[in-house]
């Protein structure tokens, strides 16, 4: 489990005028995550002094064809488990096999904490957004039988 999430560099550049970026109709968003520099550290938790394995992070948002920006963050995760060996995951990561559990963990918490980030700083640069927004489509009613939605709220 991930009990530890930093972020220890925000680095982020329009190489162009905002202007320009709004007549581009196709700017291909290219995502970019590296984990590296695995390491065991010891870590104070609320529950007294753990071993935690530190991994750090490099996550990427290049704006190309044309390139015409970036965002950048770097920083670490820190994940724990009761059952795994840190040690031989560690060793594992460093021989190039590091467990794909781990990885989606440190990844997913990532994305997650850095995507409103992302999107606050692509706005304020004049980009399109750093992550796919959802689309909000209302209908019509139709005539007739008002639409009813079973909720599992009981008031």
């Amino acid at each position: 489990m991930i009990v530890n999430f930093k972020v220890t560099q925000v680095e982020s550049k329009i190489y162009v005028d905002p202007e320009e970026v709004r007549r581009q109709k196709n700017i291909n968003i290219n995502y970019d995550i590296n984990l590296k520099n695995t390491a065991i550290v010891p870590k104070q938790t609320p529950f007294g002094e753990k071993t935690v394995l530190r991994v750090e992070y490099a996550f990427s948002i290049n704006y190309l064809s044309p390139n015409v920006g970036h965002i950048r963050f770097e920083g670490y995760s820190d994940y724990y488990s009761d059952e795994d060996d840190l040690n031989q995951i560690k060793s594992d990561w460093d021989a190039g096999k590091a467990p794909s559990n781990v990885q989606n963990q440190i990844a997913n918490t990532m994305v997650s904490n850095l995507a409103p980030l992302a999107v606050t700083l692509s706005s304020k640069l004049g980009l399109p957004p750093a992550m796919p927004l959802p689309a909000i489509n209302f209908q019509q009613k139709k005539a007739g039988k008002p639409e009813t939605v079973e909720t599992m709220y009981h008031g």
